[in-house]
């Protein structure tokens, strides 16, 4: 394909900034963006106005917005519509990068890796920016060397509490937003699926546990933390600690300890400013005095836009796949693998934490 890749994007809170990183890009051509609410399409109308992108289709429908001749569409609505849009806009023969979670249920994970078969000519993308993350990037290059060896046990935490105790508010925590009454282990894939994209394995079983506290009496889930331990394919363990309801801050961490060497993030830094420090075999003395990677989020090509510059590289990704004709780099398959097991998470919590198979979809 020897010219731009004409986008729709649908939810213009993040889709709208997500594309404002790429419009400058020649491979891309913003062309239609859609949302039920009528303020924010008249907003990002301007919006888009001021960085020279005129002439853009608006839709309150998302079926008119599929009868033009965009060939890709950005999915970025809330959580429960992601499936059933990819599903849209696979039939009506666009291309498909979606917003994370990629499914919320086993049956959306049948229903969409049933509907991508469908369609071997167009693309379907998981769009987890976290892996586009520099450091996290740089790791994946090193594990791919065998610097790591055999994953023996892996762990990552989102510390996501921005709320002051002193300051709660009904009114920042709407009952309708499905942030707002889903429990926080299934939106887990920001940590779990680095990892698995890192170690190229996949879940297969689960225990999950979540505190019996309530940190902020507006929320409408009770389930405001889980701490799940997951079983791999090829063998590891992994701890998965997200944390929405306790007096934490905000934050990522990484962890992967192998047979040969560990990787780790800087839980001291500040996310955008953290450093890893790494243990190899190959490297005398590294096990006592870890050697400091002088590399952050930011690094390689990020930097610019969104999430440390995420955002960018993930969507021109995508484009890339598409213009070449080349399987996404985080499809269908290790999309819903990075999901479904804080699906089953939740489930085993409510259970009291028993022990659960992660099925293959």
């Amino acid at each position: 394909m020897d010219r731009a890749i004409k986008f729709g994007v649908i939810g213009l809170g993040r889709g709208k900034n997500v594309l404002s990183d790429v419009v400058d890009e020649p491979s891309v051509e913003l062309c239609a963006i859609c949302d039920k609410d009528e303020k924010k399409i008249k907003d990002a109308i301007a919006h888009f106005d001021r960085l020279g992108i005129k002439d853009i289709e608006c839709f309150e429908d998302f079926d008119e917005m599929l009868k033009t001749d965009i060939d890709a569409v950005y999915i970025a609505t809330d959580a429960i519509y992601h499936v059933p849009f990819a599903i849209k806009a696979l039939d009506a023969g666009k291309h498909v990068i979606s917003e994370i979670p990629a499914v919320n249920s086993l049956e959306e994970a049948r229903m969409l890796k049933k509907a991508v078969s469908e369609h071997p000519e167009l693309k379907y993308m998981c769009g987890e920016n976290c892996c586009y993350w520099g450091n996290l990037q740089a790791w994946k290059e090193m594990y791919d060397r065998g610097k790591i060896g055999e994953t023996v046990y892996a762990e990552s935490e989102y510390f996501h509490s921005v709320h002051d105790p002193e300051k709660f508010d009904e009114k920042d925590f709407p009952k309708e937003h499905w942030r707002s009454f889903n429990p926080a282990i299934k939106y887990l894939t920001h940590n779990l699926g680095p990892l698995l994209y890192i170690m190229d394995d996949r879940c297969v079983s689960v225990s999950c546990m979540v505190p019996d506290v309530k940190y902020n009496p507006f929320t409408p889930c009770d389930n405001q933390n889980g701490i799940a331990l997951f079983k791999t394919a090829k063998g590891a363990v992994i701890r998965i600690f997200i944390c929405f309801g306790a007096y934490a801050g905000f934050g990522h961490n990484f962890r992967i300890i192998g047979t040969r060497g560990t990787l780790e993030t800087d839980i001291t830094k500040y996310l955008t400013d953290a450093h890893s420090f790494a243990r190899f075999h190959d490297v005398p003395g590294s096990r006592r005095d870890p050697i400091e990677l002088n590399m952050t989020i930011e690094s390689f090509g990020g930097g610019k836009g969104g999430h440390g510059g995420a955002d960018k590289k993930m969507l021109l990704d995508f484009v890339k796949c598409i213009v070449e004709d080349t399987k996404p780099p985080i499809d269908v398959e290790l999309g819903i693998a990075m999901a479904l097991p804080g699906i089953i998470a939740s489930e085993s919590a409510k259970q009291g934490g028993v022990l659960m198979e992660i099925p293959e979809v």
